[in-house]
């Protein structure tokens, strides 16, 4: 069964098409803005002098790591099929489930 969103087709399965990167800074300019927002409103409440510059300078930071991390996130969750399974710790994980030896 094909169901049709916004243009796209989407067939049911687990796989979506990569972001643009137009999509992704849109995704999260809202974000950095309202963040570093508040940042430098309780800044300045608190008495630290801000700028317009250092305030379009920090969103563009923030922009920047959060775009990138979601380049990096979509990059481990492609490979994780490739990857062995990680192995269980010896002993580790809850007491109550550990069985007696």
């Amino acid at each position: 069964m094909c169901v049709r969103r916004r243009g796209r087709v989407y067939d049911g399965g687990m796989t979506r098409r990569s972001r643009s990167l137009a999509g992704r800074i849109r995704d999260h300019l809202g974000f950095s803005v309202v963040a570093i927002g508040v940042l430098f409103i309780i800044l300045r409440l608190l008495g630290v002098r801000s700028t317009v510059t250092g305030f379009l300078f920090s969103v563009l930071i923030t922009l920047a790591l959060n775009v990138g991390l979601s380049y990096w996130n979509e990059h481990r969750a492609r490979t994780a099929s490739r990857r062995p399974p990680r192995r269980e710790m010896r002993g580790g994980g809850d007491i109550r489930f550990r069985e007696d030896r």
